[in-house]
Order: structure tokens, then C-alpha cells, then sequence
């Protein structure tokens, strides 16, 4: 797999060299402890996008991907492995934030972020370029990496619901994917979406999917990654 690096990309070679960086990188944030470079920068704030203090004003869900609570994590910053990150991913404020040993909660410098892997996905940091249609700087899921590239871009908005003189805060949610081939990023946010970006093979495709069973809304990242793989392996043989 090749993964983005900003607008740069880094080889499986490179990846697989970085990652034998394995019980020596941890035994290096034993050592230096709150010295690492992962432990400099912002602490966040929870709930400081409400202002309020009492705890029953509190947002009714969360906005973190999967858990609001840490997760063991691959992390490589500033080209380091860090086998064994407490991490975890805010889609409100596009904020991956890593727990100190000291039990603070730091917000990682965006820029210094090559890629990590939590709960089974794989975060780049994407820095915006001139191409046509080209997503904005931010946290992004890289669901596929070949000629063509997949990423998903989630967001979480709060919003006040009043019902019968109650107000409550809760998170809505979004998704946006984009498609990246022939030098153009496409949006999509379904199965329509995807399959009118692949002409001429949208009817080779649907057979793909059909023969195979995908289904988009039982899990969409499924869909999208092994649809676009058969994409790129019709296109070049066409």
C-alpha cells in the first residue's frame, strides 16, 4: 500500500523499514517519557465548544471515531513509529490527540502527522493541492492507494434540539469520499455517486458488485475500496 504523505506519498518499502522500528521505539518513550515530541503542543479542552461548565448541558453522544475513550495506536510523527500512541480522533475539531504519560490530553501538530492507524484505519494528514477538485487540508481515512486513491472525510456537527421546553446538544454526523484518478478528485457520497464516476466501465462494475454482493450501506468502506481495486484492474487491461 502506498500511503499519502500531505501531497507526497510514502512507498511500502518505506513503510515496512519504518515499521521495524518496533520494542526500541518503545522502550525510547519509557526513557524520555514527557520529553517524547509527541507530548509538546495544545491541551484539549473537553467540551470547550459549548462554554458551559455543568455537566448536564453536555452533548448526548460524542464525537470521536468509534470511542471518546484512548486506544492503542500506530502512530508515526515527524517520520518515528511510535508502535503503542494512546490515541484518539475528534471529527469535530479534526483533532487527533494523544494521552501523555502524565494523563494530558495533546493535540498533535497536524503537519507532523505522516499516518495512523486506529481502529482498523489508516489517518493521513492531506495537504490541499492545485488539482481540480481537491479536498481542503485536513484528517482524512485513507481507504484505498493505487492509481487510483480513496479518501473519507468525516465531520461531526453540534446541534440543539428543543423538544417540549428541553434542550439538548447532540452530534450530527457526515461523510464525504473522494476519488482520486486521471489527475481529478471526484465527490461521492454513495453508490450512485461512485459508479457515474467510473465510465465507461459502470456497467462491468455493476456486475462486479451484483456477482460479489457488496452492499454499500451494510459497509460502505468494503464497497468503495474493492469496487474502485476492480476499477483499476479493468481499466488497465481494457
Amino acid at each position: 500500500m502506498f500511503l499519502f504523505l500531505g501531497c507526497g506519498l510514502l512507498s511500502a518499502q518505506d513503510v515496512g523499514q519504518i515499521q521495524s522500528i518496533d520494542v526500541s521505539a518503545i522502550e525510547y518513550l519509557n526513557v524520555v517519557d514527557n520529553q517524547s515530541p509527541l507530548y509538546y503542543g495544545k491541551e484539549q479542552d473537553s467540551y470547550h465548544y459549548l462554554h458551559l461548565n455543568r455537566s448536564s448541558l453536555r452533548p448526548l453522544n460524542h464525537s470521536y471515531m468509534v470511542d471518546y475513550k484512548y486506544t492503542k495506536a500506530l502512530l508515526s510523527y515527524r517520520k518515528v513509529i511510535y508502535p503503542e500512541a494512546m490515541l484518539r480522533f475528534d471529527f469535530h475539531n479534526d483533532e487527533l490527540v494523544v494521552l501523555s504519560p502524565d494523563l494530558r490530553n495533546i493535540v498533535l501538530t497536524p503537519e507532523n502527522v505522516d499516518f495512523a492507524e486506529l481502529h482498523g484505519q489508516t489517518i493521513i494528514y492531506f495537504r490541499s493541492d492545485s488539482l481540480p477538485g481537491c479536498p481542503s487540508n485536513g484528517y482524512y481515512v485513507l481507504l484505498y492507494s493505487g492509481n487510483c486513491k480513496v479518501l473519507k472525510k468525516q465531520t461531526a456537527v453540534l446541534v440543539t434540539n428543543v423538544v417540549s421546553s428541553k434542550i439538548d446538544y447532540v452530534f450530527t454526523f457526515s461523510t464525504n469520499y473522494f476519488l482520486f484518478k486521471d489527475g481529478v478528485y471526484h465527490t461521492f457520497k454513495n453508490k450512485r455517486g461512485l459508479l457515474n464516476v467510473m465510465q465507461p466501465y459502470k456497467s462491468e462494475m455493476k456486475r462486479f458488485i451484483s456477482s460479489n454482493r457488496l452492499n454499500f450501506r451494510n459497509n460502505a468502506d468494503e464497497f468503495i475500496s474493492r469496487t474502485v481495486k476492480e476499477y483499476e484492474k479493468i481499466s488497465n487491461t481494457q
